[in-house]
């Protein structure tokens, strides 16, 4: 029986750990998100293209009384669901604000440098094309770089390139993320609601004075900010704004100084196990049971809000809502459209050029004349043809180009246009960026191998 249980659970773990083992790879995410929009793509363009249309559209209503939303499912999805994985770029947002690599001014200022020069190029491109009309919106879909699979695929060739490299696009990414909310907040807002707007505001107040009064719950925090959620969305401002705000809003710092945990740590475990070694019944003391719900306390506020809500929401930001979100918005139905039409066509032609051109173009330049300038350095092990390949990779836009793909255009014939270009682009940006590192990565092997002076341990 024992040997026939060990057997059960040898066979469980060979099944689960090459599951955890992708879960935990960073490249993982960016595959998930591939496989959906794949299905929504063939979903869209087979027989039951009519059941997917109805199926995201599918209208779902939530609220009491005269309090109703009333949506599609795609608009759920967009304006629910994705508040949270705006939420999470709120986090990251100030976490390399206040301790990464955007802490200081010399470490900000080549990332700043190259994203802006990455979301400034891209929008150019797409202007030059569509200068005026009703695709001339669309100026900001180019503009913002997807996390998931740029960083993915520099994970793929992490044995190539430098892990400063690695930091620099993560930090490069979050300021083009910081960026892109502001392009949709004060460009792709509608009529502003006063009324909701003071409402918010109010909400923030008291998430505000709650953080200061000490409050520790997550689920108080969690009822205020879903009512500024909702005040936002009504207000005609886009509620992931919100997200974003709320995450900034989150503390950084421990409860407990970091100096004070190894003591505090040992005192109550040491109080903890001898209430325990002294207790002769079954049931444990009412003083022990308070000192292990003391234990559990310090053992949960060793880390920050912050770092915990990062640790708890980015799998299921990776692994639910933006393969969700992908499902629901790249399923693109191609009617009557050739290669000369799709390519001849200034929607899908800007992005494509500001993905692809644009992006690379700005980020070298811009990080070219900051290091010129003497305002930053380049990261230690990286070179030009380093920062061409991360340009290259920047031009993968998949997730935030297609929610503001949904922002900026709106009719049907455009939005095939521009969705049709994002993942066409994103394809090209993220083969061309692979190939640079791949192409570098063997240069630099070979000319180990060749110099006279390595040594083998």
């Amino acid at each position: 029986m024992k040997k026939a249980r060990e057997k059960a659970v040898k066979v469980v773990q060979r099944i689960v750990s090459p599951i955890e083992d992708f879960l935990h790879t960073e490249s993982s995410s960016g595959i998930v998100l591939i496989i959906n929009a794949l299905i929504a793509l063939i979903l869209a363009n087979s027989p039951l293209h009519h059941w997917y249309h109805n199926l995201i559209h599918f209208p779902i209503s939530i609220g009491f009384g005269s309090l109703v939303i009333e949506k599609g499912l795609q608009h759920w999805v967009n304006d629910g669901l994705m508040v949270i994985f705006f939420f999470v770029v709120g986090l990251e947002i100030k976490r390399e604000l206040v301790i990464g690599e955007l802490a200081s001014p010399k470490k900000a200022a080549l990332p700043m440098f190259a994203a802006l020069g990455g979301m400034i190029f891209p929008a150019i491109f797409y202007f030059v094309l569509n200068p005026s009309g009703v695709t001339e919106p669309g100026w900001g879909i180019p503009m913002a770089t997807d996390i998931a699979f740029a960083v993915g695929i520099l994970a793929l060739m992490s044995k190539r390139t430098p892990f400063a490299l690695k930091i620099f696009l993560l930090a490069l990414a979050i300021v083009d993320d910081l960026g892109a909310v502001l392009v949709i907040a004060f460009f792709y807002t509608e009529q502003i609601a006063r009324s909701y707007l003071g409402l918010a505001a109010v909400g923030f107040a008291i998430i505000t004075i709650l953080k200061y009064a000490g409050v520790r719950k997550v689920w108080v925090y969690s009822i205020f900010g879903l009512a500024v959620w909702f005040f936002i969305l009504k207000s005609g401002i886009h509620a992931t704004i919100a997200g974003v705000i709320l995450g900034l809003m989150t503390p950084i710092k421990r409860l407990f100084p970091k100096q004070v945990l190894p003591e505090k740590f040992r005192s109550v475990a040491q109080e903890v196990a001898t209430g325990i070694e002294g207790n002769g019944g079954v049931q444990l003391d009412q003083y022990t049971l308070q000192k292990i719900d003391e234990l559990h306390m310090i053992t949960v506020e060793a880390s920050s809000p912050l770092d915990r809500l990062i640790h708890k929401l980015h799998p299921w930001m990776s692994f639910f809502i933006m393969p969700i979100f992908a499902l629901v918005n790249a399923g693109v139905h191609i009617e009557n459209i050739g290669i000369e039409q799709f390519f001849g066509h200034s929607v899908s032609l800007g992005i494509i050029l500001g993905l692809v051109l644009g992006k690379p173009i700005g980020v070298v330049l811009f990080s070219w004349l900051s290091v010129k300038f003497r305002l930053s350095d380049l990261p230690k092990g990286v070179h030009w043809g380093h920062m061409l390949a991360v340009g290259c990779l920047a031009g993968i836009g998949f997730t935030m180009a297609l929610f503001v793909s949904n922002l900026a255009l709106k009719t049907p014939e455009l939005e095939m246009f521009s969705k049709l270009g994002i993942l066409v682009a994103s394809c090209i940006s993220g083969i061309l960026g692979a190939t640079l590192l791949y192409i570098m990565g063997e240069a630099s092997h070979n000319q180990a191998n060749d110099d006279p002076l390595s040594t083998q341990e």
